[in-house]
């Protein structure tokens, strides 16, 4: 293999390694957006009297997070091992 041809391997790995950080990214702001507005929602809401959709905003919000805890621990996986430049 060439050193052109090791350094366009390297670069194409790597572009597709960024791509898949960038994606996981913007889910989880995605993510954060969504949590905020259900919390909007629930501070929004009327009442001293807890309600069954205050409580399945809260339902929602709790899955969430968890859902989030998940991506963000497989994006810390992914970072591990990013890809290695080639050697001279």
């Amino acid at each position: 293999m060439t050193a052109a041809e090791a350094i366009k391997n390297y670069a194409n790995t790597a572009n597709t390694y960024n791509d898949r950080i960038d994606k996981a990214i913007d889910g989880l702001i995605a993510d954060q957006k969504t949590q905020a507005d259900l919390i909007a929602k629930l501070q929004a809401s009327q009442g001293d009297v807890w309600t069954p959709e205050d409580q399945a905003v809260l339902d929602q919000l709790t899955a969430r997070s968890n859902a989030q805890t998940e991506k963000l621990e497989a994006l810390d996986a992914l970072t591990e091992t990013p890809p290695i430049p080639p050697v001279a």
